[in-house]
């Protein structure tokens, strides 16, 4: 019953990164600081000593590379982030299955951008004023999304371009599939 719960948690917050990543274009902190402390307190209890030290390994490798990538204007910084705390999550050699799975859903993704442009980024318009609306009659929730409400994102999408891709749309995507593939064991 602990590991579904886990796991429960585990697909809310990656809902949530993938709905706000759509919305915003951006990967907000506490949601993967939320992932890392559910790892944090979750893994000791159904993960070996080996297996968590290996899953930190990949998690820094993941990190280094996502941060090289990043620093070459590749991908963004929130995906790096979130790249490697979905990595820490997989393991080793889960990462890999991983990885396959986001570049999927991504290929996928990217597609659909291509194809349906205008529409989508009027649906991402119509999600992000429901999160506008929904943060002005329960301001709690503007703690949530770190600002979605009172911050630059405030009222205007300056920084929205139906040109990008949210990646961390098909990093959530990949990571729940990779969470519900692995078995409930504990």
């Amino acid at each position: 019953m602990f590991l579904v719960l886990i796991k429960i948690i585990y697909v809310l917050i990656n809902i949530s990164i993938g709905v706000y990543d759509f919305s915003f274009y951006r990967i907000p902190n506490l949601l993967l600081g939320a992932l890392l402390v559910l790892y944090g307190l979750s893994a000791p209890f159904y993960l070996s000593y080996d297996n968590i030290l290996t899953s930190l390994v990949v998690f820094a490798v993941v990190l280094v590379v996502g941060l090289i990538l990043y620093a070459l204007k590749t991908i963004g910084g929130g995906d790096a982030k979130y790249l490697a705390i979905a990595s820490l999550w997989a393991g080793f050699p889960g990462v890999v299955q991983l990885v396959f799975l986001i570049a999927f859903v991504g290929g996928g993704l990217a597609i659909i951008y291509l194809l349906l442009r205008d529409h989508v980024a009027r649906l991402s318009d119509w999600v992000w004023n429901h999160i506008q609306k929904t943060e002005e009659s329960f301001p709690i929730l503007q703690s949530l999304w770190l600002g979605s409400g009172i911050g630059p994102e405030k009222g205007k999408r300056d920084n929205i371009s139906s040109k990008m891709v949210p990646y961390g749309i098909a990093i959530a995507i990949g990571s729940i599939i990779m969470i519900l593939l692995q078995p409930l064991t504990l």
